[in-house]
């Protein structure tokens, strides 16, 4: 049976790491997955080293016949994750090994917006090939990215089945935030939005992921947290919080929906949900759409099909396959 070998940030927190792990337990009908993280929280020097002992890895997998991986599926950001990438890609070049550069950064176009001609030049080189796929998230990433990337394929987020699988608790007034700690995530901005809130709502909870520290007794700062504790969190919630600047394709925003809890995200975000309540960029525009979500709860009838696991694993398939049988 052939194998993929997933690689990327899988033992560190977010989405990305979610996504790998679910395609990983998930594979396409016929094929074995595994993974090798490449990453790790910590300082720069921690990091290089992750990436260093990644290469080293793949590098002896790919030189041994019993060990080699039949596709390499690599999970990539942009900036610094591109670069440390491309490198894997290179490896398997060399062996003529087929590989998918799976492009889950939120700001992709602009990080090559601001990239010279002959910079943008050679990354399209370097996709070009023959035993190479380009994937994004949605069609709207396509269009954004193929005048610079060429050939792309698009193949959204897979939800893993447990998300359907929550029994919502009768929970009132309580925002939750799901991100790792980075500005781009929003956490200040939506302490902006609470504070406002409990003017109106006295009795009014928040909990956040990714801080550790909060000076708000009612607000939880629960640092990262457990897949267990995130169904809890998604189960006992009443309303999920997307204020980022940036995302590919929020896999919080799909688990979110699929456990019947609303989401309410930057109205500049693209590429989610049509069951998403968007808000404008003013903290008085999210307090009027957050209010009317507290003070009028619905239940959330989301539709899953596109992102059901099964479903993006014969999309896979179709892409391992293309490139062990081109």
């Amino acid at each position: 049976m052939p194998k993929v070998l997933h690689i990327g940030p899988c033992d560190s927190p977010g989405g990305m790491a979610n996504v790998m792990r679910t395609l990983a337990e998930y594979p396409p009908e016929g094929w074995d997955a595994d993974l090798l993280s490449s990453h790790v929280v910590g300082s720069p020097w921690a990091k290089w080293r992750a990436y260093r002992r990644a290469r080293s890895a793949l590098s002896k997998m790919l030189s041994d016949e019993n060990r080699r991986p039949d596709i390499v599926h690599l999970h990539t950001a942009a900036d610094w994750s591109w670069w440390r990438k491309t490198k894997f890609l290179k490896l398997t070049h060399k062996k003529n090994v087929g590989c998918v550069i799976h492009i889950h950064s939120g700001r992709f176009d602009s990080w090559l917006e601001n990239k010279s001609r002959i910079f943008k030049q050679n990354v399209r080189l370097i996709l070009s090939g023959n035993n190479t796929k380009v994937v994004v998230l949605s069609k709207t990433w396509t269009k954004l990215l193929e005048k610079d990337l060429g050939d792309l394929i698009a193949i959204s987020n897979p939800l893993n089945p447990k998300y359907n699988q929550i029994e919502r608790k009768n929970t009132q007034n309580h925002l939750l935030l799901l991100g790792r700690k980075d500005p781009v995530k929003g956490h200040s901005f939506a302490v902006t939005v609470a504070l406002e809130l409990k003017k109106t709502f006295p009795d009014l909870v928040m909990t956040m992921t990714g801080v550790e520290e909060s000076d708000k007794d009612w607000i939880k700062a629960r640092g990262w947290v457990t897949e267990k504790e995130k169904l809890e969190l998604l189960s006992a919630a009443s309303v999920l919080l997307l204020p980022s600047k940036f995302e590919g394709q929020p896999m919080v925003a799909i688990e979110a929906l699929a456990s019947g809890l609303p989401v309410v995200a930057d109205s500049r975000l693209h590429s989610l949900p049509m069951e998403v309540i968007h808000a404008g960029p003013s903290i008085e525009s999210w307090c009027e759409v957050v209010t009317k979500a507290l003070e009028h709860p619905q239940s959330v009838d989301f539709n899953c099909s596109s992102f059901d696991v099964r479903a993006i694993g014969k999309k896979w398939k179709s892409v391992y396959d293309s490139l062990i049988n081109p």
